[in-house]
């Protein structure tokens, strides 16, 4: 019987070995998205350490920061969002309508987050100058390294940045995948009153008004639509600016539509050029801005009144193209009294710094448009009062939602990402609750510190330019003017840019 006994654990030990091995092979040999596949289905009464809602940009990069960093690279992430990713191999030939700024900081993310490199093997377009000017008068500023040495941030296209960012989670094992909807109640300690809403698929959770700790086995409870329940220490947040984890946890949000509408499309320039300057021209009806996308291509991005961009919709190709140039180039509108004031101001300015130059690059002319890119958005701004609750996170345009005329909105759902990423990793390293409030609470004020003054100089910069009266174009021109002269004051403003 000993022999026996023997000769079992001596065939379980060789068998166990054959299947470790068979899986490390498999798992080696099977391409990113069957392995996403393999594990996508949580199983019912699953705890997930963390739950991300939206599988948008700002939500992929959130379970991509969480199982990437060390002391938290074994914490098991779902996220859910219910389209279906399709992995690329390679970037399509047609370039996408929409586009964004991607800042230094977001870039230094995405490096850390080994999605960078995988951008990369698609396709981007570094921004080595951004010129900006006034069309009622001369103003203008540049902002650009000394020497072109670095670079001011870089043209990413949505679907680029989606795919490279789906395609790092399929990498990470410790990441599940579910396309789909789910139902979920939030512990009912939490900072916000009675409230209901529905989640992706009609959630509803009653809170109370505490601030105390959630309870250890007090989890965030999901149903999911195929019908498994799971629990989450910790629920994130990162469903756009309707978002229905903000609306569950009952938290005030501050709203309102601008009565404008952003117009995409992509252009293609009269001739091959380098293409490395970004240009943006605030018009009477709005900011309108060219970004470079390869040396013949651009993107636009328009930001305009409703009644203006329905308008530009309706017109043929030639007539948009038309319409394109002429706000990019004319000079009709000119406010003479703000004008002859600047003229002072710049001889003022001289006189202060004789080596001051307004150095003034022409902008490309555009020749073609993509066939189906033009497109038109509402804009409008949001903020929440609170972007935490015991367990709950909210990150991204579920927090915040501002303009995009200095296009930074996604680069603050990422910055979102690093700071959330910290306390968490601070809470495990201490072996406390990644759900605690005490912690989450610190990633809501670092956040607010940084987002609510970015998005009031935003919605002050639209409201200043959105007005004719000589006095205020006269103003913002000698700001801009300025800021233009004064370097140490324009490198900060790169810094913050940066985020």
């Amino acid at each position: 019987m000993f022999v026996r006994l023997l000769w079992f654990c001596v065939v379980a030990v060789i068998l166990n070995n054959f299947l470790a091995s068979s899986k490390m092979l498999l798992h080696r040999i099977r391409p990113i998205h069957l392995r996403r596949m393999l594990h996508t289905r949580p199983q019912n009464g699953s705890t997930y350490d963390v739950v991300v809602i939206g599988g948008g940009l700002v939500g992929a990069c959130a379970a991509c920061a969480i199982a990437s960093t060390p002391t938290l690279n074994t914490s098991r992430v779902l996220v859910i969002e219910p389209r279906e990713s399709k992995p690329w191999t390679t970037a399509p030939e047609k370039f996408s309508n929409r586009v964004y700024s991607v800042a230094p900081g977001t870039k230094k993310l995405l490096e850390e987050l080994n999605v960078w490199k995988i951008v990369q093997k698609f396709r981007y377009r570094p921004v080595k100058r951004l010129q900006v000017w006034e069309s009622a008068t001369d103003a203008l500023i540049v902002f650009q390294n000394d020497g072109l040495a670095k670079n001011v941030s870089y043209v990413v296209e949505d679907e680029v940045l989606s795919a490279s960012l789906w395609t790092r989670l399929g990498q990470l094992d410790s990441v599940d995948v579910y396309h789909g909807t789910a139902k979920y109640t939030i512990p009912s300690r939490s900072r916000s009153r009675d409230s209901s809403a529905s989640g992706p698929a009609d959630a509803a959770s009653g809170l109370e008004e505490e601030t105390n700790e959630p309870d250890p086995d007090d989890l965030v409870k999901l149903t999911l639509s195929t019908g498994e329940k799971i629990e989450s220490r910790l629920l994130i947040g990162a469903d756009g600016f309707n978002s229905a984890v903000r609306k569950a946890m009952g938290v005030k949000y501050l709203s309102w539509n601008y009565d404008q509408k952003g117009v995409v499309a992509t252009l293609h320039l009269s001739e091959a050029q380098e293409n490395a300057v970004g240009w943006q021209r605030f018009t009477s009806t709005g900011p309108i801005a060219i970004l470079p996308l390869n040396e013949t291509k651009s993107s636009l991005v328009w930001s305009t009144s409703s009644d203006e961009a329905n308008r530009l919709m309706r017109l043929s190709d030639e007539e948009f193209l038309d319409a394109v140039n002429f706000a990019m180039w004319d000079d009709s509108g000119k406010n003479g009294a703000a004008q002859a004031a600047l003229k002072t101001l710049e001889n003022f300015f001289t006189y202060l710094r004789p080596s001051i130059t307004l150095t003034r690059q022409i902008p490309p002319t555009l020749t073609g448009i993509d066939q189906g890119s033009r497109a038109a958005f509402p804009l409008g701004l949001g903020h929440a009062t609170q972007y935490v609750a015991p367990r709950v996170a909210l990150i991204g345009d579920s927090a915040h939602r501002i303009h995009p005329l200095a296009g930074l909105g996604v680069n603050l759902g990422f910055s979102d990402v690093a700071v959330l990423r910290r306390v968490i990793q601070e809470a495990a390293h201490n072996g406390e609750d990644i759900g605690s409030l005490r912690y989450l609470l610190d990633y809501e004020r670092d956040a607010q510190r940084r987002v609510v003054p970015i998005m009031a100089a935003v919605d002050g910069l639209n409201r200043l330019y959105s007005t004719s009266w000589s006095p205020a174009v006269t103003l913002r021109s000698a700001g801009l003017n300025f800021v233009n002269a004064c370097d140490p004051l324009k490198r900060q403003i790169m810094r913050r840019a940066s985020l």
